[in-house]
């Protein structure tokens, strides 16, 4: 929620209907700091953000002591987060193998920002952006990532072809030492990460995995 004139102004601007909404909750992010994050000691660390929105992840990493460094393509998210005091670049995640962000990240987080649909006739391109993220990560690092993967209606993708480039998107996440787990409908909500989209993903590396999410389907 923002209460700031100022960032209400600077949202009020952006693309995105749900960034827009200054009185948007962070209870989703407390419960994901809840759940995975509550005893990792952030003191020290240099965390990615993937698609800040209005940097709730943002804020309540730094409260524990990290710095976040994040990347938008959205100018107005850009410069919610430079008034926020975070070092935003402002670009496409799909660029981020081209980007100099200043070295590896101690964490890479995540939330409805990549889209395995994205690739859905480029296999090269979804590499890409594995291998990308699996570079910035430390090598003891952890990460969190819940990608938002709604297929394309005008492609017009066959079930097979839909669940051929998810697979994908799990092999490759699994490949860098991630588990993967596509979230109930219970778990989803909790993290907010619902809507029109193909599953619910969930990949976690370095990370304890909640007893609530060892019912749901391995990925």
């Amino acid at each position: 929620m923002l209460t700031d004139p100022v960032e209400i102004e600077i949202v009020s601007r952006a693309r995105q209907k749900n960034v827009r909404d200054p009185q948007r909750s962070r209870q989703h992010f407390t419960n994901i700091f809840s759940d995975f994050l509550s005893d990792l000691p952030m003191r020290g660390m240099r965390l990615l953000d993937l698609g800040p929105g209005q940097f709730d992840f943002g804020v309540l990493a730094r409260d524990r002591g990290a710095e976040v460094v994040s990347i938008d393509n959205d100018p107005a998210v850009v410069e919610l987060g430079n008034y926020k005091g975070f070092r935003c670049f402002e670009g496409s995640i799909q660029d981020i193998a081209q980007l100099d962000l200043g070295g590896s990240f101690d964490g890479v987080f995540c939330k409805f920002s990549i889209n395995a649909f994205w690739y859905w006739d480029d296999e090269n391109g979804h590499v890409a952006l594995a291998e990308a993220i699996g570079r910035f990560l430390k090598s003891d690092g952890w990460s969190w990532i819940a990608p938002w993967n709604g297929a394309p209606k005008k492609a017009e993708l066959s079930a097979r072809k839909r669940q051929d480039v998810l697979s994908v998107q799990a092999d490759l996440f699994r490949a860098l030492g991630f588990i993967g787990v596509d979230l109930n409908g219970d778990m989803a909500r909790r993290y907010g990460v619902t809507g029109a989209v193909e599953n619910h993903a969930l990949f976690l590396r370095g990370l304890r995995v909640p007893d609530a999410l060892k019912s749901c389907a391995s990925l």
